[in-house]
């Protein structure tokens, strides 16, 4: 069981050109909308997590991808609390 795990399990495919929009919310936890208002998508992070989840980006952007796509491909869990 995942501690804390999330209320959604969602995948999103979020393509490069994707409108993308953050701010911060009254409880200070960050929210990050993806695409167009009206039918968009929506992500609520507290500031902690957000924190992991950009780390864990920062380390996974620099390696190395092999040029084969069914060759094992780079996994990194995000650093726990």
């Amino acid at each position: 069981m995942i501690p804390n795990a999330p209320e959604k399990v969602v995948w999103l495919d979020i393509p490069g050109d994707c409108r993308i929009r953050g701010e911060f919310t009254g409880d200070y936890d960050i929210h990050i909308a993806f695409g167009d208002p009206k039918d968009g998508v929506d992500v609520l992070f507290e500031r902690p997590a957000l924190e992991r989840f950009t780390q864990l980006a920062g380390e996974l952007l620099p390696l190395p991808i092999p040029d084969d796509p069914k060759a094992d491909m780079p996994k990194l869990d995000a650093p726990t609390v």
